[in-house]
């Protein structure tokens, strides 16, 4: 019932367009997909990484790992999930569970339960070897997560949505000064596109570079326009930045979230896949723009061309 309400809400606000260490040196299953963290520079032995078995991603068939000598070896981690009951983190309630490492001893592991509209989080602060158990209680239509960051063990910010439904989503932004116990809601999806986080879009990436600055990108599957907004002021307030459309992708649509990586605080890369169908034939184009103003200009002089139709910007 809660998602079918969430169907009618999004159709009448928009039409729609185009614990403790355990196994030593473990074997990782093939049919597994692999995730990796790796900790801060001045701890670069350190590293995470985890999988679902059989690709099943729920809390009983998540397996974390961690390394001390820089991936030679690897030491399993026993998550405590017996702290919650059984009806907390049940797949047939949890859509999503989704782990994010700070450094190496910093680590969160986090689920929204459906049936109640709850964040559940086990967090670790000592590398794993103990583990608390934190719930809070979300703004409805809160049903997955799609990003969770954390700067300093106690600022973060989480990125939930709604199930979508013709190609849209209702976005939340919350954030925590407390290392995930209390969260608040600093954003939440506008009726207009422009000045607040779009509904258009199923799939929404966010990063953080500090306190401060963050960015948040989402697809857009009816039209080539490049969402992507900024924030300088650790989330309480968002800009659209304007990414121009390349010559002749005027026709396409955008339907993987994108967001800049930046080498330093000047300059940075920003991949955006474009699609769209030709003749019943799929095309598929990656785009890479560039900034050294910080994100606030891209450019799109198309310089090289490859032959995986890869083009780059200048």
């Amino acid at each position: 019932m809660k998602r079918f309400l969430a169907y009618l809400l999004i159709l009448a606000l928009f039409l729609t367009g185009c614990g403790i260490g355990g196994k030593q040196n473990t074997t990782i299953s093939s049919n597994t997909t692999m995730s990796k963290s790796f900790s801060k520079a001045n701890e670069s032995d350190i590293m995470w990484k985890w999988s679902f078995k059989n690709n099943h991603k729920t809390l009983e068939n998540l397996q974390i790992f961690k390394s001390t000598d820089r991936g030679n070896s690897w030491t399993e981690i026993n998550l405590p999930i017996n702290v919650f009951p059984k009806d907390a983190y049940s797949d047939v309630y949890v859509e999503n569970v989704v782990p994010y490492f700070l450094d190496s001893n910093n680590g969160w592991i986090s689920w929204i339960n459906n049936s109640d509209t709850t964040l559940y989080v086990i967090k670790t602060t000592d590398g794993g070897k103990t583990w608390n158990k934190l719930s809070y209680k979300l703004p409805q239509l809160s049903q997955s997560i799609s990003k969770i960051q954390f700067v300093t063990q106690n600022t973060g910010w989480l990125l939930v949505v709604s199930d979508s439904a013709v190609e849209q989503q209702i976005k939340y932004l919350l954030k925590t000064n407390d290392g995930g116990k209390t969260w608040q809601k600093v954003n939440v999806t506008s009726s207009d596109p422009y000045s607040g986080l779009p509904i258009v879009g199923t799939s929404t990436d966010m990063i953080f570079y500090g306190t401060d600055n963050g960015w948040i990108g989402v697809s857009n599957p009816i039209s080539a326009d490049v969402i992507l907004y900024k924030t300088v002021d650790g989330g309480n307030t968002w800009s659209k930045v304007s990414v121009p459309t390349p010559q002749g992708y005027e026709k396409y649509c955008i339907l993987s979230a994108s967001v800049p990586v930046f080498k330093d605080d000047k300059n940075g890369t920003l991949d955006v896949d474009f699609y769209r169908t030709n003749d019943g034939k799929a095309e598929n184009h990656t785009v890479t723009y560039v900034t050294n103003d910080g994100g606030n200009t891209w450019s799109t002089n198309i310089y090289a061309y490859d032959e995986n139709k890869h083009i780059f910007v200048n």
